[in-house]
């Protein structure tokens, strides 16, 4: 019964929880759309690629429990078979974790200023994990045993290898946007905001994705003989789609974030003068703050003579945005009086 229980149970449970975690990637999908229509269609490629690679692994993820569980019902020969839809599923596993990081690599290169030397062995370790992946399906499929999959040493060797280097990436890419968005750090109070919600956003994605490949990894080397660590592995997909998805629909709330002190939630307003001759009118910029502009008649000041205009702005800070990367850049203009 135990067996039965690690086996079918951890499989099972690892599949439920894919499939509810990949609702919540086809409802980052809805808000992105609603948010981000107007990007370009390399960004939005980008989401339907990840969308489409999630949607098609819960397809193979649901074959699976279909056949290890009703299919051979009762049938304790059957428990040690490795079904033919795990081995795609792993290999969708590694395409999604691959474009994830892939992502992630190109926002490290922006931040960089364009330059490769960080990139390059990112992307690198992240295909030879693919590769790995690659291999892993292979070996499941002509073995079709789990018991052969564990005893054989080089498919054993080559899907530790695979984990080993997720993980890796997942290490590599999480330290080097937290140190290269550190680097970007500035005085100004809003920008330093916008690069702390980054940073935090990066420290949670890192940790998020990493602990489920740890746990799966651990698993793996610690109990091969059960399928707790295949229970786990389902479920990896999705925390990467997600967190690619959360990333991209994230960008809007960061950037609303650069109209706000840090002190309140109250929108940075443009500063008025006293003595207005009559009731000024009321402007909204396209960001949201009230301004005011009228004519100052100082008293007495004959009309025909001209008028003095003052405008008193305080500080704004303006954020760039691209189709997938995030770089806050600063901007400022200061009061003046024509």
């Amino acid at each position: 019964m135990s067996e039965v229980t690690q086996d079918y149970g951890a499989i099972l449970l690892g599949g439920l929880l894919a499939f509810g975690l990949s609702g919540c990637v086809n409802m980052q999908l809805m808000v992105y759309w609603r948010l981000y229509s107007y990007e370009s269609w390399r960004a939005k490629s980008l989401v339907i690629v990840t969308w489409l690679l999630d949607l098609c692994h819960s397809a193979f993820v649901a074959i699976a429990l279909w056949d290890s569980i009703i299919v051979s019902y009762g049938d304790m020969d059957e428990l040690d078979k490795i079904p033919w839809s795990v081995g795609p599923a792993v290999e969708l596993t590694a395409m999604i974790t691959f474009l994830v990081q892939s992502f992630f690599a190109y926002r490290i290169y922006r931040l960089q200023k364009k330059r490769l030397g960080v990139v390059i062995p990112i992307v690198t370790l992240a295909f030879f994990r693919l590769v790995a992946a690659s291999v892993s399906m292979g070996e499941m499929i002509r073995l079709r045993s789990y018991a052969a999959f564990v005893q054989h040493p080089f498919p054993c060797w080559i899907f530790t290898l695979g984990l080993s280097l997720s993980v890796f990436v997942d290490i590599m890419i999480t330290a080097f946007l937290c140190y290269f968005l550190r680097q970007n750090h500035t005085m100004v109070t809003s920008t330093m905001r916008i690069i702390d919600i980054l940073t935090l956003w990066t420290i949670r994605n890192g940790l998020m994705t990493s602990a489920a490949a740890i746990a799966s990894l651990i698993c793996w080397l610690a109990m091969p003989n059960n399928r707790i660590f295949l229970g786990l592995h389902f479920f990896v997909a999705k925390l990467y789609a997600n967190s690619l998805l959360a990333t991209l629909n994230a960008r809007q709330h960061i950037r609303n974030g650069k109209q706000y002190n840090s002190s309140g939630d109250r929108p940075l307003p443009i500063v008025l003068s006293e003595g207005w001759e009559n009731p000024p009118e009321a402007l909204h910029s396209q960001h949201g703050f009230l301004m005011r502009l009228d004519s100052y008649r100082p008293g007495g000041e004959n009309p025909k003579r001209g008028q003095t205009i003052q405008v008193n702005v305080e500080r704004v800070v303006e954020s760039k945005f691209d189709d997938v990367a995030l770089e806050p850049t600063e901007s400022h203009t200061e009061g003046s009086t024509v």
